[in-house]
Parts: C-alpha cells; sequence; structure tokens
C-alpha cells in the first residue's frame, strides 16, 4: 500500500479542521437562532418580556416599539423602557437618550448586564454583588403602592450603590442595600433597578410581581406611552432588510465559510512556504538606440554590400520623377524621350546636361567616392 505524502496529510489535517470549524459554527448559529435576547418584548421564550407588553396593553398604555434607521427615541413617548440592553450603547446614542430624560422624558433601566452597568455609570451609579441570603427585596418607600403590593417574592443577588445623594430607594435587599432607586435628572427622571425577573415572561404571572411592574412604572411622572427599546437588542433595519455586497461575507454562512477557507488556505501556504507564482525577474534599465544610429546601420550594410548601382539608379528615377511630376510626364520613359517631352514644357531646360547627367546614374560600376559626386550632382540639378 502506498504511503500518503507530506502534502496529502497536510490537506487531510487541514480539511478535517476546516470540517470541525464548521460544525461548531453551524451548532453555535443554531442555538443563536433559537434564543432571542432577555427581556426582548417580542419574545415569547421565558426570558423574553411579550407577556409584559400584552399586560400593559389591558392597562389602556399606548406601547411601541419602533426602529428607525438610527437610534432615537420616539416622539410623544412619556417613557423608555431598556430592558436587559444585550447592545452597548455609543457615546452619541446614549448623550441622545440622556437629553430627552433632561427634556422631561422618563428613563426605566433594568439589568444586571454590562451594557446595564455602564449605563448605570453613566449616572454616577456603581453595581454590588449580595450574597444569596440577601436575594430578597423589600418595598422602602409608601410611592410603591399604586397598586397596593402584596409580599414581594423578586430577587436579585445585584444591588446599587450610588455616589449621588438626591435619590429615593424604592426596594432594598436584606441588607438594605437598594436595588431600585429614582432620582431626577434634568427636567427628567431615572428609575434604576438590579430586578428583572417580574419582566419576564417566566416571572411575570408570579403574584404581586404585575403589581411591582406597575408600582416602578408609575414612579414616572407621567404614564400613558411607553417606548420598549429594542434597538440594544440587536434589532435594526439593516439586518431584517435584504443583504449587500457589503455584508454578504460576514452575515452568510456560505460567505462566513469562504472567509475561513481562504484563511486556511493563505496558513496552509505559509507554513507550506511555497511561492504564490514563478519568481519575476528585477527590472533592466535599457537604453534606447537613437534614429541615427538605425540611419548609420542601415548605410554601413548598404556600403558593405556594395549597393552602389542600386543607389545610382534610385536617383536617376526619383530625378526623372520629380522633374516630370509638375508636367505630369511619366518618369518610366525612355531618358531621350522623356527629356524631349520636358524640353517642349520647359524651353530653358538644360537638355545636354540633363542628358550626361542621366547617363552618369544609368552607370553598373562606379567607386564609392565617384558615386558621391554623381548624387550630389543629381541634388543639385534638382533643386536648379
Amino acid at each position: 500500500m502506498k504511503r500518503l505524502s507530506r502534502d496529502a496529510w497536510l490537506a487531510l489535517l487541514l480539511f478535517l479542521l476546516l470540517t470541525v470549524i464548521t460544525a461548531v459554527s453551524v451548532v453555535q448559529q443554531a442555538q443563536a437562532s433559537l434564543q432571542d435576547p432577555p427581556l426582548a418584548s417580542y419574545s415569547t421564550q421565558p426570558q423574553g418580556s411579550q407577556a409584559l407588553w400584552r399586560y400593559l396593553e389591558t392597562q389602556q398604555l399606548k406601547l411601541t416599539d419602533s426602529v428607525g434607521t438610527t437610534f432615537g427615541v420616539p416622539s410623544g413617548v412619556d417613557l423608555a423602557l431598556v430592558l436587559e440592553p444585550t447592545v452597548p450603547f455609543t457615546p452619541g446614542e446614549w448623550e441622545l437618550l440622556h437629553s430627552w430624560v433632561e427634556a422631561g422624558g422618563t428613563l426605566l433601566l433594568a439589568g444586571t448586564g454590562a451594557a446595564t452597568i455602564e449605563l448605570a455609570e453613566q449616572l454616577d451609579v456603581a453595581f454590588g454583588l449580595a450574597p444569596s441570603s440577601d436575594a430578597a427585596v423589600t418595598n422602602q418607600t409608601p410611592l410603591l403602592q399604586a397598586p397596593p403590593l402584596h409580599p414581594i417574592t423578586a430577587e436579585t443577588n445585584f444591588f446599587l450603590r450610588p455616589e449621588r445623594d438626591d435619590f429615593v430607594t424604592l426596594l432594598a435587599n436584606q441588607t438594605g442595600n437598594p436595588t431600585a432607586i429614582a432620582f431626577a435628572e434634568g427636567d427628567g427622571r431615572v428609575i434604576l433597578t438590579t430586578i428583572t425577573e417580574p419582566f419576564s415572561n417566566d416571572g411575570l404571572p408570579t403574584e404581586g410581581n404585575a403589581a411591582l411592574v406597575l408600582n416602578l412604572l408609575n414612579a414616572a411622572p407621567e404614564l400613558g406611552s411607553i417606548w420598549f427599546n429594542e434597538w440594544h437588542h440587536g434589532i435594526r433595519p439593516e439586518v431584517e432588510g435584504a443583504l449587500t455586497s457589503s455584508n454578504w461575507l460576514q452575515r452568510t454562512p456560505v460567505g462566513r465559510a469562504l472567509l475561513l477557507v481562504l484563511a486556511i488556505i493563505f496558513i496552509g501556504l505559509v507554513l507550506r512556504g511555497r511561492h504564490f507564482g514563478r519568481p519575476v525577474p528585477l527590472h533592466k534599465d535599457v537604453v534606447r538606440r537613437a534614429p541615427l544610429e538605425y540611419i548609420t546601420g542601415i548605410a554601413n550594410l548598404s556600403r558593405r554590400a556594395g549597393h552602389r548601382t542600386a543607389v545610382l539608379q534610385h536617383y536617376h528615377d526619383r530625378l526623372k520623377r520629380d522633374l516630370g511630376q509638375r508636367y505630369r510626364l511619366n518618369p518610366s520613359l525612355p531618358d531621350e524621350e522623356f527629356i524631349n517631352q520636358l524640353a517642349s514644357y520647359q524651353p530653358n531646360l538644360d537638355t545636354d546636361a540633363l542628358h550626361q547627367l542621366l547617363q552618369k546614374l544609368s552607370k553598373t560600376n562606379v567607386s564609392e567616392s565617384e558615386m558621391v559626386q554623381i548624387v550630389r550632382e543629381a541634388t543639385l540639378f534638382g533643386k536648379q
């Protein structure tokens, strides 16, 4: 049995590696497609908040989750509900939301994720982690009595550590650390809580949780229209729209597979150390010859070949052609006949000199110096 070469083993290893990575990617994509973001208003999964949406509809509240091409709070909204954002706020997005709050809006921010903690820090509020024994929360203010609260069953291991002194504690854990606070921000209001279970589909039906959510919402000065922020759950018009040539490779499984194959092939070629093509020779500067060199070269070749008779014949024909061109005379006529016809049109023509010159140009055995002299005479005669 023939043993596999080193190249064959390398190709087999790359193929197996590609297969494993592709399988892992497919599994991860399948899991991601089945898992909605936490507390998303459109999600019917246990961690979603579709039940909260339907519950608030029964309370005669106006709800919206509209998403534009850019981030912004829709007009006419009293309260912005930001539940466990999974996509961090950019500085520009936070500036827009913060300006909206300072202009009179109310922000209810609930969550314990990194994006929520980052927003809380912008409001001078830090997060802390309490032991499980202190997870139960209790009411700390008479404000949370609309509607009346039954014993609260919600729990959270996170608590708030405000670095400001203008807040009101709404809920606290067993050690008295706040888990829900409210404070003014400009002309608006911020309600911040680490409790998320009552907002979920799984937690809302629990006794007392629906009343707790309504109490937190009623902490807003006005509550007529609520906006669910789905922009920071990753819902963007660009994602739902048609794919473009600029995002096809990054967003489709086939495109990502092609990128992966290209990366693996490149790594294999680098490890193998092979050339990508034939070596290209270095450029050499070539100095072109001057036109005079070509003329001199042809003249030297003609001289070495002894083309003196051909040169004289060329000037013989050329002289007759130049002299007879004005009178449309045929240069192929015999010399005597040509001279007679030319003299009939040009009475002052020196026929004897022309006859002698044509005879000289018809010679077949001349030296190089004699050829040059005859050609000179023909040139001067043609200029007369």
